[in-house]
């Protein structure tokens, strides 16, 4: 009787585990073409270079510093990272890994996050940017749907996203079709981005080094299950120069709520490949 117990149960395991390998490969086929549509968007027509004299001088001293004023425009970027991440407040520091995929035209993101939670399970996220429509899809061990979140509310914050990490590309802070630049002081400019008809702003705060050590805005936080808009504040560090461009290889992303700053993301850039098709799926 133990005999055939432990047999039922062996075949049990061994059928779970089919299942998550299989829901598993479907999770990253879905991630491959999500990236792969991102790759293969429409473009937006002839690119417009905004003059450096036309820029606030925070910011054109940035596109200096960064080396985006004397490079091409990049098209596409990949990104794999490590780091930590907390999903609420009041839990522990978890283990992050993750790779993601930017287009510059016209702008968008695929991220992918992976989450290890113990036990053997691990959760999988997935946030985008496709053609101004944001969404976060939440999966535990790659099988079943813990959230699925879309709507005006998660587009913008998804763009407010995009437009923090175009540091990783800084050349698309110059494309004139997507971004516009306003002034606010000698050392902070607003940056306002516009996808498809839906537009955010986010505002980033430059160092002694002419780089952006900062960023901020008001951004839509899930809140139990409602949008909540929520001061949020992303830290830039590390910077490292990548194919002629400097960017930050460390980001710290914080909420500030009632009073109090709550970071829940530290990342760390492992890999940054910058136009190489060939590194995206197809």
């Amino acid at each position: 009787m133990l005999r055939r117990s432990m047999g039922i149960a062996a075949l049990a395991a061994g059928g779970l585990g089919l299942v998550v390998a299989v829901q598993g490969k479907r999770f990253n086929r879905r991630i491959a073409r999500e990236a792969h549509a991102l790759w293969t968007q429409e473009s937006s027509g002839p690119e417009r270079r905004t003059a450096l004299e036309a820029l606030p001088p925070p910011v054109r001293r940035y596109a200096e510093a960064s080396g985006a004023a004397s490079h091409a425009p990049v098209r596409a970027a990949r990104l794999r990272h490590g780091g930590t991440f907390r999903p609420r407040f009041d839990r522990p520091w978890l283990a992050i890994r993750g790779v993601q995929y930017f287009a510059s035209d016209p702008p968008g993101f695929v991220w992918w996050g992976r989450v290890r939670t113990g036990a053997g399970l691990w959760i999988d996220a997935r946030d985008r940017s496709l053609a101004g429509e944001g969404g976060m899809r939440i999966m535990l061990a790659s099988c079943w749907k813990l959230a699925d979140v879309r709507g005006r509310e998660v587009g913008e914050a998804s763009l407010q996203r995009l437009l923090a990490e175009m540091v990783w590309f800084p050349t698309a802070f110059l494309d004139a079709r997507h971004v516009r630049w306003a002034p606010i002081d000698d050392t902070r400019a607003r940056a306002i981005l516009r996808v498809r008809g839906l537009e955010v702003a986010v505002d980033f705060h430059f160092d002694a080094n002419g780089v952006p050590s900062r960023i901020t805005a008001e951004r839509y936080r899930d809140v139990d299950g409602e949008p909540v808009l929520t001061p949020w504040t992303g830290e830039c560090s590390g910077y490292r120069v990548i194919d002629g461009m400097r960017v930050p290889f460390r980001l710290e992303a914080s909420w500030h709520v009632r009073g109090r700053t709550e970071p829940y993301a530290r990342f760390s850039v492992d890999e940054l490949e910058l136009d190489r098709p060939e590194a995206f799926p197809g």
